[in-house]
């Protein structure tokens, strides 16, 4: 299966339009030559990642934190039904499996997607870990081993200088969750960092989206990205009033956190997770100031 390099896929999504793309903000808050980890709001399962990638420098490249069902061949069935809910509305899905004409090529595309999705993330080099509840003993034995696997790899890349972006709490950014979660792997890693000699960089990541990307929006944001069709519909706003309503995707790196302590409790270590969703809350409801080229 064909995959691209991280430096390629990257040139490609901000060359072709093939999806949105996003405009820089506080590009100067990003540390050179040091240990660095973004943090970002992920709302739900869509492209935030790859518009982290594709705002953010070129060099080094970023390893993300993926769900194995990504990066795993051994969850494909699982990782099928994703890719499918992703691209198709599910009425168009069950009109696909009663034509015989659509199921020619319908399911053929998806697999070959999902193959891509695999192959793709192991170019990257994505960092898998274990999100599913373990329901046995030999699940929960598998997830610890994934995980502690995943942390080596982010240990490993952060002595590197290699950046690496987390979610560290889905959709708990917003005030209307319930039941908040606080996932630790952030202050976790850079308190594991600064025993080693090294402060790491944390650069909260926020992606701003006006509409919302959805499956129905998504084709306004790549078809603004052709001129003819910005050209044309402001065209048309002089004779309807109906003023042309550009689609916004920003990314804005906020100025980067530190946390400097060896032996952190965990109440220490969930005020800080607290902090950073707090900035990413309160910059999500603001407007942006200016916007890099």
């Amino acid at each position: 299966m064909v995959a691209f390099s991280y430096k390629r896929l990257r040139t490609l999504m901000r060359t072709i339009p093939i999806c949105p793309k996003p405009k820089a903000v506080g590009l100067k808050n990003i540390p050179n030559n040091e240990p660095i980890i973004y943090v970002y709001n992920h709302i739900t399962r869509r492209g935030e990642p790859v518009y982290l990638g594709m705002a953010a420098p070129s060099k080094p490249n970023i390893r993300f934190l993926a769900e194995t069902i990504i990066a795993s061949p051994e969850y494909k069935l699982q990782l099928y039904k994703e890719v499918e809910d992703a691209i198709f509305p599910l009425r168009f899905q069950n009109r696909a499996r009663k034509s015989f004409w659509i199921k020619l090529w319908y399911s053929k595309l998806i697999n070959f997607l999902t193959k891509f999705v695999i192959a793709q993330a192991s170019k990257l080099k994505v960092i898998d870990v274990h999100l599913f509840q373990a329901a046995t003993d030999e699940e929960k034995l598998k997830k610890l081993r994934i995980n502690k696997q995943a942390f080596i790899e982010c240990i490993r890349s952060l002595e590197r200088n290699m950046p690496i972006a987390i979610a560290p709490s889905g959709g708990r950014t917003h005030k209307t969750v319930e039941n908040p979660v606080y996932p630790t792997i952030v202050p976790t890693l850079a308190s594991s960092l600064y025993k080693r000699g090294k402060t790491v960089k944390i650069v909260p990541s926020v992606i701003k989206e006006a509409p919302m990307i959805t499956k129905r929006t998504y084709w306004k944001y790549v078809a603004d990205r052709f001129f003819i069709y910005k050209a044309f519909k402001r065209f048309m706003g002089l004779f309807n009033h109906n003023h042309y309503r550009k689609p916004r995707l920003i990314v804005e790196f906020l100025p980067p956190l530190t946390f400097k302590k060896q032996n952190p409790s965990k109440p220490e270590k969930i005020e800080f997770v607290k902090k950073i969703q707090q900035l990413i809350y309160k910059c999500l409801g603001e407007p942006t100031q200016r916007v890099s080229p």
